[in-house]
């Protein structure tokens, strides 16, 4: 086990990484070629759930490989995690971590985010997508889900240029990490 990550869910997150890189083998879900910022983007969505905390419901649009849904599901036990994803060899694996972790508090959707929120009258306090597109891209899906805030793991680069086309999105940094926030207008 190492020293990597300084949470309570240290073998949690260990498990999911060691499954991830197995499932990897055989399933492409996640780039090998970005093994190397794994860590990485494990810190961004342990952050992501510190800055998130509390009961809360959180959709994940385009969970892919489960980051930041897998370690939102098993750091915010509270929370209802719903990761949402079209691709069914990563749903799949997705299914896989959920029972190998015993995450009660995690729903995964084998469906495109279009489709789903098409179909289903989606209600969420939090909105978060992690590489899934562009930030109008989610502000279009946005519309269609009733939710308080939509929270964004972003670049620097990409954060600035989001408050230039949204004014109303608030931008924060914790540590090297940068969010991009936006909460629905009452």
């Amino acid at each position: 086990k190492t020293e990597r990550f300084h949470v309570k869910h240290i073998d949690e997150i260990e498990i999911y990484i060691n499954e991830l890189k197995k499932y990897n083998e055989t399933t492409n879900i996640y780039s090998k070629n970005a093994y190397e910022k794994l860590d990485e983007h494990v810190i961004d969505c342990i952050q992501l759930a510190e800055l998130i905390k509390g009961n809360r419901t959180i959709i994940d649009i385009g969970s892919g490989s489960g980051l930041p849904s897998v370690i939102l599901a098993i750091i915010l036990k509270e929370s209802k995690i719903i990761a949402v994803e079209s691709k069914s060899r990563k749903t799949k694996f997705l299914n896989q971590i959920k029972k190998t972790l015993n995450l009660s508090n995690y729903n995964v959707i084998n469906q495109n985010i279009f489709e789903y929120t098409m179909k289903n009258n989606v209600k969420v306090d939090i909105i978060t997508a992690k590489a899934f597109g562009a930030y109008e891209k989610i502000i279009e899906i946005s519309k269609r889900i009733k939710y308080k805030q939509i929270v964004l793991p972003k670049s620097k680069d990409q954060c600035e240029e989001i408050k230039l086309k949204d004014k109303k999105a608030k931008i924060i940094k914790i540590k090297k990490q940068y969010y991009a926030i936006k909460t629905k207008e009452k």
